[in-house]
């Protein structure tokens, strides 16, 4: 089963000595190898080689010609019922050089449950030992990408998947407050080899982009998924859903994970593309050299044939996702009665507003019409099948909740409100309040409360005019 799949571009100088280098160190580095150092010094000298010690097994592959440099990795290792095989591949042409890791762990018992899936340290050693390379015009690497005021461009091909990146980007937007829900730099480690982590600089950029970006940008806070050549997005919130920043940040790399080991991998990075062309090579060399030995040319044609195979199996496996893809989307898009509603320029100033707010004119308008009719019936389907989360009604009770007792604007209570995405200013002998950065929601609050009632009033106008 395939646990992890990443590839990612590394300095464009190294070569296949140098990333067998790297590979050495990892395997060295294992408290639990029985391969020695003396062991794997034949994988610099041959073309190919097969190193098998104890529950270990290392093969190799190497090719130089015609500018490219390539090599190739298997590391096969099994231990109590679990067999893990490794296959990191490197690709050098003129141009640049990119590095291709696959993990799969597979049970030989039933009843043997399969680990949780993790970013390999793998990932981390090749990123140190022949540095991140350029992806586009993203640097490969451990930190995040802090756009300036003068990006607005740069971000708007990223949130419309028309930059030339193969990585995924996961773009953080500024909260109302100009915040972030997560820290941007740790999620970039966790994310490096795996995915850029390009960050916006303030709500203000947030508000421009939205017209650069025709609304399909993330903001007030959200972190969205945005794939290369228009592949979409995904949108993460802190809520019911996530309730803190790691539970978010789990999400995110399990998300990104799950969609990379759905990707068809680069061909210059496969073991079956590598072994395919020093097949060629080995069986030119026969050629060249007059050799008669069947054995020899079998020997060379079966592993060719083997690298189709292995070719063929991935073609096989990129049908079978795509089919899958196919059923999800007919499964979202029933035959015949496909529901489309344009979105305007109106964005979401909480997870779910719009839907929600469609939910509750559905279920007004529901009670309006006449009882068992088409209409009653169309309803009530819509309205079975779409659960409302009752995120207005949530904000509502802790707006309550926090100006229950008011008297006056306490730190606590204006932190509170501005968790919420309310911005409070001065203004006379009052307090303006300001939903989300938009100044068409607006409200007076009165610097001092003489009873609790004007603190439940407040709440209740509060939530009439913004919920």
């Amino acid at each position: 089963m395939l646990s992890f799949s990443t590839e990612f571009p590394v300095a464009a100088n190294q070569t296949s000595t140098a990333f067998l280098d790297s590979v050495k160190d990892w395997i060295l580095g294992s408290p639990h190898t029985r391969i020695t150092s003396q062991d794997i010094e034949v994988i610099y000298s041959h073309t190919q080689s097969l190193i098998q010690q104890g529950n270990e097994t290392l093969e190799t592959l190497r090719f130089a010609k015609n500018g490219k440099d390539l090599a190739s990795v298997k590391y096969k290792r099994f231990n109590s019922g679990l067999e893990w095989t490794t296959t990191v591949n490197f690709s050098q042409t003129e141009r640049d050089a990119w590095v291709a890791i696959r993990v799969y762990c597979d049970s030989s018992h039933p009843s043997t449950s399969l680990p949780l899936a993790k970013k390999p340290v793998l990932v981390r050693t090749l990123l140190q030992k022949l540095g991140g390379g350029e992806d586009g015009d993203l640097q490969v690497g451990e930190n995040a990408v802090f756009l300036t005021n003068a990006e607005i461009d740069k971000a708007a091909l990223i949130i419309q998947g028309t930059t030339d990146f193969r990585l995924p980007v996961v773009y953080v937007s500024s909260t109302f407050q100009g915040k972030y829900v997560l820290e941007p730099n740790r999620l970039a480690k966790a994310l490096a080899g795996v995915a850029h982590v390009v960050v916006e600089p303030n709500r203000a950029f947030s508000l421009r982009l939205k017209i650069e970006a025709n609304s399909e940008n993330v903001y007030g806070g959200a972190v969205g998924i945005y794939w290369p050549d228009g592949g979409g997005r995904r949108s993460f919130f802190l809520g019911p859903e996530y309730e803190n920043a790691r539970d978010l940040e789990k999400s995110i790399l399990e998300e990104v994970r799950l969609a990379l080991n759905n990707r068809r991998p680069l061909d210059r990075c496969t073991w079956a593309s590598i072994q395919e062309m020093v097949s060629r090579q080995a069986l030119d060399e026969l050629k060249n050299s007059g050799s008669s030995k069947v054995e020899e040319y079998m020997e060379v044609f079966d592993k060719e044939l083997s690298s189709k195979d292995e070719k063929l199996s991935d073609a096989e496996r990129e049908i079978a996702r795509l089919k899958a893809d196919l059923r999800i989307f007919e499964s979202r898009t029933p035959s015949g009665s496909g529901i489309t509603l344009k979105s305007g320029s109106e964005q979401d100033l909480y997870p779910n507003e719009i839907s929600e707010i469609i939910l509750d004119a559905l279920k007004y308008y529901q009670s309006q019409v006449t009882e068992d009719s088409r209409r009653s019936h169309i309803l009530s389907d819509l309205l079975r099948t779409n659960k409302s989360t009752f995120e207005a009604e949530t904000m509502k009770s802790r707006i309550t909740d926090i100006l229950r007792s008011y008297t006056s604007l306490t730190p606590k209570i204006k932190n509170e409100l501005e968790s919420l995405g309310f911005e409070i200013s001065v203004e006379g002998k009052h307090y303006k309040i300001m939903y989300q950065g938009d100044d068409r929601y607006t409200f007076t609050l009165s610097k001092s409360g003489s009873d609790n009632r004007g603190g439940l009033n407040a709440a209740k106008d509060i939530g009439r005019l913004f919920f």
